[in-house]
């Protein structure tokens, strides 16, 4: 081999494109930067959007998680009690009374509460404290039994029997034994089956109506009354009719409920009327005005005889309206009837009213002469007004237009009032402030206990007392909002 000067051969160059003389000591490094910046946005913008959607339950982690009911933020929760649609609507739609008389807000996102009435039973998760109330989501709901349902929808009779509230109908624990219950009442049928003859009874039921020909009962019952082929009277004294040419019966809980059985043999008709009860108020004063000594009070004061009572309806169901004296003054109660319960029910409302000059009529109201309603006003419509109604206390207030929002509070409030002492707050202000109507209320109602007389109270204060004696002190927070102050009506 010939080696010229004694060099070495330098090494062949590689031939494809894009060599360089530094290609074999640096080679270009492939930049992620667009990538991990795209990603960290993304990340970030997941992140912000989760805490903002769950701000209510971050800053619940952080305050007060339990109180003297044992109820946990977050908590999992089966409850049953009296269920009511007086929430306020922001935080809360509904309110559930215990047995032991605490009282929760309900709310759900993906239940229709206003279909249920009554005694429920409940499941959710306790997702904040609201001024001592706590707030559950509801996930699961169902009318409250003192029995139970099989995965077959037959039920497991008790021994108190099952009071069906949004019907009227009373089962008593002998029913059990001659029928079973095929469903859970709905769409306004009960259907039950005799256990020897396996006829299935369907009872369809309304609630009467006297603006509605077709549920107007009273009217009902006397045209019925007039053709009726037959007329049948059962052993707790209900009367039942049958129709003419066709098989079909009509009965009546006075003017609270109609009911019909069709396609019934007439023997069938007549044993499952004898078996069920209808609590009308014959009934419901034998049975209950024995046990409302210690349904009725407030611990301090009780029964000593009821000079009246009188049987109704609400959204609930059936409800018995009480009154007597008291040691020192007379009391008024309200009472959720449901004959299923030791008690015989529950107890909506308790007013005690102590002997007292000034409180000689109720509904009245003080308002100051000095209120200025001359300048420019929040415009009322006494046409569209917004009424609230509180089924726990038995009052209701109307407010002098529906372009409103408010919330209702649990306070321990005085008002730098002398003997005044005040336990619940509403704030009022206009729609489309509801934002800054805890922070900036236009109005502000206080219901109160005043002992003595409320002398000369502020020049921005209205007392008015309702009809059950509740006093009420409705506090003008913005001049412009006292027209609005001066028309609301409490009932």
């Amino acid at each position: 081999m010939n080696f010229k000067n004694n060099a070495v051969p330098a090494p062949k160059k590689p031939s494809f494109v894009g060599y360089g003389n530094d290609y074999m000591t640096q080679q270009p490094k492939k930049s992620l930067s667009f990538l991990t910046l795209f990603l960290v946005i993304v990340c970030t913008f997941f992140v912000a959007f989760f805490l903002f959607k769950n701000f209510d339950r971050m800053t619940s982690w952080f305050a007060s998680t339990e109180s003297t009911t044992g109820f946990q933020i977050w908590q999992t929760v089966s409850l049953s009690g009296m269920l009511q649609a007086d929430g306020d609507l922001i935080s809360y739609t509904h309110t559930l009374t215990l047995s032991d008389a605490t009282i929760v807000g309900l709310k759900s996102r993906t239940l229709d509460l206003s279909i249920y009435t009554g005694m429920v039973d409940v499941q959710g998760t306790v997702e904040k404290e609201l001024n001592t109330l706590f707030i559950i989501e509801i996930t699961a709901v169902s009318w409250s039994l003192a029995s139970t349902w099989t995965t077959g929808q037959i039920l497991l009779w008790s021994w108190s029997g099952i009071y069906i509230s949004q019907a009227g109908i009373y089962l008593p624990a002998e029913f059990g034994q001659k029928y079973s219950v095929l469903d859970k009442w709905n769409n306004g049928v009960v259907k039950v089956q005799n256990l020897t003859t396996n006829q299935v009874v369907s009872i369809s039921y309304f609630a009467c109506k006297k603006s509605d020909p077709n549920k107007n009962c009273s009217q009902l019952q006397q045209n019925i009354w007039a053709t009726a082929e037959k007329t049948i009277s059962t052993s707790n004294g209900d009367k039942l009719y049958k129709l003419e040419w066709v098989t079909s019966w009509f009965f009546t809980n006075g003017n609270y409920y109609g009911y019909f059985i069709n396609d019934v043999p007439e023997q069938e008709v007549i044993d499952v009327a004898n078996a069920f009860i209808l609590p009308n108020e014959h009934y419901v004063q034998n049975n209950l005005l024995s046990k409302i000594e210690t349904l009725c009070t407030d611990g301090s004061t009780s029964l000593m005889q009821v000079t009246t009572s009188a049987l109704g309806m609400d959204l609930n169901g059936l409800i018995i309206n009480l009154q007597w004296p008291t040691d020192n003054g007379s009391a008024t109660c309200k009472v959720f009837i449901d004959p299923s319960q030791a008690a015989w029910g529950t107890k909506l409302s308790y007013i005690s009213n102590t002997a007292n000059p000034t409180w000689d009529t109720p509904t009245t109201t003080n308002t100051p002469s000095s209120i200025d309603t001359s300048g420019p006003q929040f415009p009322i419509n006494l046409e569209k007004t917004m009424t609230f109604t509180s089924s726990s206390r038995g009052y209701s207030i109307i407010f002098p237009s529906s372009n409103i929002a408010y919330e209702a509070l649990n306070v321990d409030e005085g008002l730098d009032l002398p003997g005044v002492r005040c336990s619940t707050q509403m704030n009022i202000t206009k729609f489309a402030d509801k934002a800054t109507m805890t922070d900036n209320p236009k109005i502000r109602i206080f219901s109160c206990t005043i002992k003595g007389t409320l002398n000369n109270p502020w020049n921005s204060i209205i007392q008015k007392t309702s009809a059950n004696w509740i006093n009420f002190l409705i506090q003008i927070m913005d001049p412009a909002w006292s027209q609005f102050a001066t028309n609301i009506q409490i009932q």
